[in-house]
Protein backbone atom coordinates (compact mmCIF):
# COMPACT_ATOMS: atom_id res chain seq x y z
CA UNK A 1 0.00 0.00 0.00
CA UNK A 2 2.85 2.40 0.81
CA UNK A 3 4.48 1.73 -2.56
CA UNK A 4 1.19 2.41 -4.33
CA UNK A 5 0.84 5.77 -2.59
CA UNK A 6 4.44 6.77 -3.34
CA UNK A 7 4.15 5.72 -6.99
CA UNK A 8 0.83 7.53 -7.27
CA UNK A 9 2.40 10.73 -5.92
CA UNK A 10 5.25 10.46 -8.42
CA UNK A 11 2.86 9.81 -11.29
CA UNK A 12 0.73 12.74 -10.14
CA UNK A 13 3.79 15.01 -10.26
CA UNK A 14 4.55 13.81 -13.78
CA UNK A 15 0.95 14.44 -14.76
CA UNK A 16 0.97 17.98 -13.36
CA UNK A 17 4.32 18.82 -14.95
CA UNK A 18 3.20 17.47 -18.31
CA UNK A 19 0.00 19.50 -18.15
CA UNK A 20 1.98 22.65 -17.28
CA UNK A 21 4.07 22.14 -20.44
CA UNK A 22 1.05 21.85 -22.75
CA UNK A 23 1.78 25.12 -24.59
CA UNK A 24 5.32 24.13 -25.44
CA UNK A 25 4.61 20.63 -26.67
CA UNK A 26 1.03 19.43 -26.84
CA UNK A 27 1.91 16.03 -28.30
CA UNK A 28 4.42 15.25 -25.55
CA UNK A 29 1.90 16.44 -22.95
CA UNK A 30 -0.83 14.18 -24.27
CA UNK A 31 1.50 11.18 -24.44
CA UNK A 32 2.82 11.87 -20.94
CA UNK A 33 -0.70 12.15 -19.57
CA UNK A 34 -1.75 8.89 -21.22
CA UNK A 35 1.30 7.06 -19.87
CA UNK A 36 0.79 8.55 -16.39
CA UNK A 37 -2.85 7.52 -16.34
CA UNK A 38 -1.91 4.01 -17.47
CA UNK A 39 0.67 4.01 -14.69
CA UNK A 40 -2.03 4.92 -12.15
CA UNK A 41 -4.20 2.11 -13.49
CA UNK A 42 -1.48 -0.52 -13.25
CA UNK A 43 -0.24 0.70 -9.84
CA UNK A 44 -3.68 0.29 -8.32
CA UNK A 45 -4.66 -2.82 -10.30
CA UNK A 46 -1.40 -4.77 -10.77
CA UNK A 47 -3.23 -7.96 -11.68
CA UNK A 48 -4.43 -6.24 -14.85
CA UNK A 49 -0.80 -5.54 -15.82
CA UNK A 50 -0.17 -9.27 -15.56
CA UNK A 51 -3.20 -10.02 -17.73
CA UNK A 52 -2.04 -7.58 -20.40
CA UNK A 53 1.49 -8.99 -20.21
CA UNK A 54 0.20 -12.54 -20.69
CA UNK A 55 -1.95 -11.36 -23.59
CA UNK A 56 1.05 -9.90 -25.45
CA UNK A 57 3.28 -12.88 -24.64
CA UNK A 58 5.26 -11.59 -21.66
CA UNK A 59 5.09 -13.61 -18.48
CA UNK A 60 4.68 -10.99 -15.75
CA UNK A 61 3.20 -7.53 -15.49
CA UNK A 62 6.40 -6.22 -13.91
CA UNK A 63 8.35 -7.34 -16.97
CA UNK A 64 5.87 -5.60 -19.25
CA UNK A 65 6.22 -2.36 -17.29
CA UNK A 66 10.02 -2.64 -17.42
CA UNK A 67 10.04 -3.23 -21.19
CA UNK A 68 7.67 -0.35 -21.86
CA UNK A 69 9.73 1.92 -19.59
CA UNK A 70 12.92 0.98 -21.46
CA UNK A 71 11.29 1.73 -24.83
CA UNK A 72 9.96 5.09 -23.64
CA UNK A 73 13.39 5.97 -22.24
CA UNK A 74 15.05 5.18 -25.56
CA UNK A 75 12.56 7.37 -27.43
CA UNK A 76 13.20 10.22 -24.97
CA UNK A 77 16.97 9.86 -25.38
CA UNK A 78 16.64 9.89 -29.17
CA UNK A 79 14.48 13.00 -28.97
CA UNK A 80 17.01 14.75 -26.74
CA UNK A 81 19.84 13.75 -29.07
CA UNK A 82 18.04 15.16 -32.10
CA UNK A 83 17.24 18.41 -30.29
CA UNK A 84 20.85 18.76 -29.13
CA UNK A 85 22.08 18.14 -32.65
CA UNK A 86 19.71 20.80 -34.03
CA UNK A 87 20.91 23.29 -31.43
CA UNK A 88 24.53 22.50 -32.30
CA UNK A 89 23.88 23.12 -35.99
CA UNK A 90 22.12 26.39 -35.19
CA UNK A 91 25.03 27.50 -33.01
CA UNK A 92 27.48 26.64 -35.78
CA UNK A 93 25.50 28.67 -38.33
CA UNK A 94 25.24 31.60 -35.92
CA UNK A 95 28.99 31.57 -35.28
CA UNK A 96 29.72 31.42 -39.01
CA UNK A 97 27.31 34.26 -39.73
CA UNK A 98 28.87 36.40 -36.97
CA UNK A 99 32.38 35.68 -38.26
CA UNK A 100 31.43 36.55 -41.84
CA UNK A 101 29.65 39.73 -40.74
CA UNK A 102 32.72 40.89 -38.80
CA UNK A 103 35.00 39.97 -41.70
CA UNK A 104 32.88 41.92 -44.18
CA UNK A 105 32.73 44.85 -41.79
CA UNK A 106 36.52 44.94 -41.36
CA UNK A 107 37.09 44.56 -45.12
CA UNK A 108 34.65 47.40 -45.77
CA UNK A 109 36.51 49.65 -43.30
CA UNK A 110 39.91 48.78 -44.86
CA UNK A 111 38.56 49.37 -48.38
CA UNK A 112 37.22 52.81 -47.38
CA UNK A 113 40.56 53.76 -45.80
CA UNK A 114 42.51 52.70 -48.89
CA UNK A 115 40.08 54.44 -51.22
CA UNK A 116 40.63 57.69 -49.38
CA UNK A 117 37.13 57.83 -47.89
Amino acid sequence: MIAQVVLSLLLGIVLLYAWAQYRRSPIVTILSCVVSLMGFYFVWLPSHATRVAEFVGIGRGADLVLYVWACISLVVLLNLHLKLRTQHELLTKTALFTYLARLMSSLNVKFRDEAGG
